[in-house]
């Protein structure tokens, strides 16, 4: 079913008390377009450094994740921005949509890692030495 039903975009809106609803706003002989309202996006500190991979990527992204329904046609089951919780679904053969993520959107995102993403810092390791200060090679190497 995945290949007649498609994501085309992500419309910001206030938080609703309604739930999930499905609404037709276009409709042809070749497709009929649904507008699903009363998904939300929440961020978490554990995400924080996968928002932040999303946010510098070549093409931030808001991605929906999809569930076939009991007419097994394809309906959204979540809206995230976190590349691993994206990644997970993927994994399991569950279809995903990226979008390119709205501005308004965008800045809210970033400006919630700036406050709340602090990227680790670099340690560079310590080389362990392998062999004993006492070693010494048997012979001398080939052609010496």
């Amino acid at each position: 079913m995945t290949e007649s039903w498609s994501a085309i975009g992500v419309i910001p809106a206030a938080k609703s008390e309604a739930g999930i609803v499905r609404s037709s706003i276009h409709q042809s002989d070749q497709a009929e377009q649904f507008l699903y309202t009363g998904y939300s996006i929440e961020l978490f500190a554990d995400d924080a450094e996968s928002y932040y991979a999303n946010l510098s990527g070549n093409h931030p992204s808001v991605f929906v994740v999809c569930e076939q329904d009991e007419g097994d046609e394809l309906c959204p089951l979540l809206v995230t921005l976190s590349y691993d919780e994206m990644a997970s679904y993927i994994e399991v053969d569950t279809p995903v949509f990226d979008l390119p993520i709205p501005p308004s959107v965008y800045e809210w995102v970033e400006a919630w890692v700036l406050e709340n993403y602090q990227p680790e810092q670099k340690k560079k390791r310590t080389r362990q030495k392998w062999a004993d200060e006492s070693w010494k090679p048997l012979r001398d190497p080939v052609g010496r």
